[in-house]
């Protein structure tokens, strides 16, 4: 590769970086940079006034003071020396308050930037249509905002480092250049030299150790995910070893492109800091065999080791900075390819728009669904008028399409063709709860799952909720009530009372419309005889559709549904 090959390949990445950390940054944190970058503007200002200020100091110390500040001290009555340490101190002091400070404001900085892009993510993904949800794992969401983007919100923090460093690197060059220019000039084409062997050596393994480590994450976080969700079985077929070997194997990967990620950094700040010390050493040996008095040289020595303690360290953070910096523009990229794929797919609101009317009812006209152009259509221009208040059970075989047509009625799914609509008084439009076949449940207290971010919490109605749910002697018995903690998931209650919770946390929202999707399906037949009962005498305003395999539930309904073939079949008048 030639050196104009060199050069154009670095400024494509550096111009490829820069589109993508300005895509990537809001424009309030393009300021936050800025600000950022005048610290760090000013601390180098102040480590070159040190290091400058170290030269008379020296001088001094050495009985070679400069004229002018030796006359000017004594003009103010002042003694060199002491007046001098003071200086030297208090700009110490001030110089180590800006470092604090900028320290302060760099993490403040990319904390910032790692929130908003963890926040922009999730909004993005909480924001998706169904089907456009349903095209990755939830371990896909789940490692995009935890690890990717935490990794690609990091190259914030990276910048300052690279700001800082090359301010610094440019003001005490400068202070070198005026102090001993053909020694400046000569450690300059070292650097470059240095800096382009880098390049070449290390950029593409940091690129390609950036995508090792993404694909093994990815394996890493499906492996621990199929673990968990398959604890029970792996109990009881005894897989524990092959679930451990399998999620090794990731973890194995993962190691190995995290310490390829890890040393390649520092191999630049090795080279330079043995190059640096054997210069020292050269030096020094030169002098004491060319005969000189090694005071003379002391001055010079003290001017280096307090320039060096600044420049080497960022001469190492800019050639360790820059490799990271290239290699986190594949973060970045797929964060902004992820969110960009959010913003296509972007759903403000789920639900249906009420039409004006003076019967309330649901509809479903002329409905034709599938999951995706290839796949077999689910509805097949089904029709369903649902009268408000009434009840109706919908049956059939399993996987024929019960829970689409709940998710069509309450707005998950939009239809290819037909429309369904809800007709409502003028003024107000109707309240729909859905209980899918499972719910999450928080890691949180009986009364925040009923709530679930409703409103506030009103202690009476949550109260009822639990009541019309069944739930009022089990939340008796806990410890606390209805502010006892359900555990992960609910994992501190029985199949049956999770149902019962999920029932509680849709009727307190006081439905219209109550969907639910064989959302009592974990109750014995007694049980949920009685649930059903209590929800039909105590709610009589609300209508209710419900997916059953029971019988012996079909007496509570008004009308019994069948959906089979993607045909909707009216069984009220002769039930099967």
């Amino acid at each position: 590769m030639t050196a104009r090959q060199d050069f154009d390949d670095n400024w494509g990445k550096l111009r490829q970086f820069g589109a993508a950390l300005s895509r990537f940054l809001s424009p309030a944190h393009k300021r936050q940079l800025c600000w950022v970058s005048l610290w760090a503007c000013g601390l180098s200002a102040l480590e070159m006034l040190v290091a400058a200020t170290v030269i008379p100091y020296v001088a001094c110390l050495n009985e070679q003071c400069p004229v002018l500040i030796e006359s000017t001290l004594q003009r103010l009555g002042w003694s060199v020396i002491p007046t001098l340490s003071l200086g030297l101190f208090l700009l110490i002091c001030v110089k180590l308050m800006v470092q604090a400070g900028l320290a302060w404001r760099g993490a403040r900085f990319n904390q910032q930037v790692q929130r908003y892009t963890v926040s922009r993510l999730l909004e993005g993904y909480l924001h998706l249509d169904w089907m456009g949800f349903r095209s990755e794992s939830r371990t896909h969401y789940f490692r995009r905002c935890a690890a990717t983007a935490v990794d690609a919100a990091y190259v914030s923090q990276q910048c300052v480092t690279m700001i800082s460093s090359t301010l610094m690197l440019v003001f005490l060059s400068a202070l070198m250049l005026w102090q001993y220019p053909l020694a400046s000039v000569l450690l300059a084409l070292g650097f470059l030299l240095l800096n382009t062997l880098t390049h070449r050596l290390l950029s593409r393994g940091q690129k390609q150790a950036s995508h090792a480590r993404e694909a093994a994450l990815q394996r890493w976080n499906t492996s621990m995910a199929e673990a968990f969700a398959s604890f029970r079985e792996i109990r009881v077929y005894h897989l524990e070893p092959f679930f451990l070997r399998h999620i090794d194997h990731s973890l194995e990967a993962l190691a190995a492109a995290n310490i390829r990620l890890t040393v390649f950094p520092t191999l630049p700040r090795l080279v330079l800091d043995f190059a640096v010390l054997d210069i020292l050493l050269l030096v020094v040996s030169l002098w004491l065999l060319m005969g000189r008095p090694l005071n003379l040289l002391l001055p010079q020595l003290i001017f280096y080791a307090v320039v060096a303690r600044a420049l080497l360290p960022a001469m190492m953070s800019v050639l360790g900075t820059r490799t990271a910096l290239f290699g986190a523009v594949y973060n970045i990229e797929l964060v902004l390819g992820e969110l960009e794929r959010a913003a296509a797919g972007y759903t403000q609101r789920v639900g249906i728009t009420a039409q004006v009317a003076d019967a309330p009812t649901f509809t479903l006209e002329r409905v034709t669904f599938r999951h995706g152009p290839q796949l077999p259509t689910v509805l097949d221009e089904a029709t369903l008028h649902i009268a408000h208040p009434s009840w109706v059970a919908i049956v059939g075989p399993s996987g024929t399409g019960k829970s689409t047509l709940m998710e069509l009625l309450c707005g998950i799914h939009q239809p290819q063709s037909g429309s369904v609509r809800h007709a409502w008084p003028e003024g107000s439009s109707p309240t729909i709860a859905y209980i899918p076949q499972h719910v999450a449940l928080l890691d949180d207290s009986i009364e925040q799952n009923v709530v679930f971010g409703f409103d506030d919490g009103d202690g009476g109605r949550v109260d009822t909720a639990l009541r019309q749910a069944g739930l009022e002697e089990v939340v008796a018995r806990l410890a606390g009530g209805r502010r006892a903690a359900a555990g992960a998931d609910g994992a501190r209650l029985s199949g049956g009372e999770r149902q019962r919770l999920a029932l509680a946390r849709a009727l307190y929202r006081r439905p219209d419309l109550l969907l639910l999707d064989e959302a009592t399906s974990g109750l014995d037949e007694a049980s949920e005889t009685r649930l059903l009962s209590r929800l039909r005498n105590e709610c009589p305003a609300m209508s209710v559709v419900y997916i059953t395999h029971r019988r012996s539930n079909l007496r509570f309904a008004d009308r019994t549904v069948r959906l089979q073939n993607g045909v909707l079949e009216d069984l009220t008048a002769s039930p099967e």
